[in-house]
């Protein structure tokens, strides 16, 4: 019970000190890419999750984690996850502020944010929308899944002085007076992966595989406050960039023994950089930048009713675009119910990523999990950075219990 009560008070401690670093640790960031798959149990962590990769979502993380079983899991179970729909759904406080209006009313979402966006032009109007489907099922060791990604994201920024269109004429003369920056990539294809024991040892090495047709738009919609120019518009939505292609991702993961159950995780996503071919003549082919990873986990034995987790990571090590301390990553995790989130009917989390804070709640039911997580994204806006508090809602049906 003293135990319990340490580690109770331990995550109390980590949220409070979080909370107060978030207020004094505000200065320029390097956004790094997208990440691959929208997982609101790692946002809720700030993202820590390499050493941890302890549920169906460490295919995207560290692949060495698939079907690892800890030593205190009884079950002889071959179907260690089986979850559908394993739906997330995300957006930030503006863009789910016009749900209601331009969704269900007009069903031209997110198109109709975008346009309200550059209307009611405010520097602080972030456009963020995102969902994931990934239907999946762990066998023993081995994985596969389907992965549907949907985003959409953008700005506005409004000029003090008209600007002459670029597809103004002679005989046609445009202005406008703001514009909105686009970023939306949609990706589909089935993933898959197998985690791999090493005999002798207590390490297993992952591998990942997955093969995408994606469609992306980056661009500049020019526009007023009557909204898009009809032009400008016109040209975005014809600029998709169509490609496809294989990726590969490699992991290694090594528990140890002792009561503190620590484990240390190593990833190297888009190995060797994950290029997407072109499918026509008027797209270009994208290049994915590999993401190397590292960080440990520890999960005491509090008793089979209470479960404590601390993750440490460092996220992309190799980017040299990214600030050294933007790279740390800390998440930590009370479950009840169970020694961890997999089997626990509440489980409660708190997370530093990118100088912001995170959190995230699950609750299970009899089959199903509820899950949402709050997160914050640094966004180089035209007034400097804004930070943008984001939101996560995740629903799973876990066929297997």
């Amino acid at each position: 019970m003293k135990k319990r009560f340490i580690f109770s008070k331990i995550h109390i401690i980590i949220s409070f000190f979080l909370l107060n670093y978030n207020l004094i640790c505000r200065a320029n960031l390097i956004i790094p890419p997208l990440d691959l798959y929208l997982d609101s149990h790692s946002l809720g962590m700030g993202g820590a999750f390499v050493g941890l990769a302890n549920n169906e979502n460490a295919l995207f993380t560290n692949p060495a984690g698939i079907g690892e079983q800890d030593k205190r899991d009884r079950s002889k179970s071959v179907v260690k996850f089986a979850t559908f729909p394993n739906l997330t759904a995300a957006a930030n406080s503006y863009t789910a502020g016009l749900l209601g209006n331009y969704f269900d009313n007009n069903i031209k979402y997110p198109t109709k944010e975008l346009e309200n966006s550059i209307e009611n032009a405010s520097p602080n109007d972030i456009v963020y929308s995102r969902a994931s489907l990934f239907p999946t099922v762990v066998l023993s060791r081995f994985q596969f899944g389907f992965l549907a990604d949907s985003l959409v994201s953008g700005y506005t920024t409004k000029y003090s002085n008209p600007q002459t269109s670029a597809y103004s004429t002679t005989a046609n003369p445009i202005s406008y007076d703001r514009s909105f920056a686009l970023v939306s990539r949609s990706q589909l294809g089935p993933c898959l992966g197998i985690g791999i024991p090493i005999p002798g040892t207590n390490t297993s090495i992952g591998i990942g595989a997955r093969y995408l047709e994606r469609a992306s738009i980056v661009s500049t919609v020019e526009g007023n406050s009557n909204g898009f120019i009809k032009e400008s518009s016109d040209a975005t939505s014809r600029s998709f960039n169509k490609t496809q292609g294989f990726a590969f991702d490699l992991g290694l993961m090594m528990p140890f023994k002792g009561s503190w159950n620590y484990k240390i995780g190593l990833s190297a996503l888009d190995v060797g950089d994950s290029t997407f071919q072109p499918v026509s003549s008027s797209s270009v082919k994208e290049v994915e930048k590999m993401n190397i990873k590292a960080g440990m986990s520890i999960n005491p034995s509090l008793g089979k009713d209470l479960g404590f987790i601390l993750s440490i990571e460092g996220d992309r090590i190799n980017d040299q675009r990214v600030n050294d301390r933007d790279k740390l990553r800390v998440g930590s995790e009370l479950s009840f119910g169970s020694y961890n989130n997999n089997d626990a009917f509440l489980s409660l989390r708190v997370g530093y990523a990118m100088r912001t804070v995170s959190a995230g709640i699950t609750i299970r039911t009899i089959f199903a999990r509820l899950e949402f997580a709050t997160f914050g994204e640094a966004v180089q806006a035209s007034n400097g950075i804004v930070a943008d508090r984001r939101y996560a809602f995740r629903l799973t049906v876990d066929l297997n219990k």
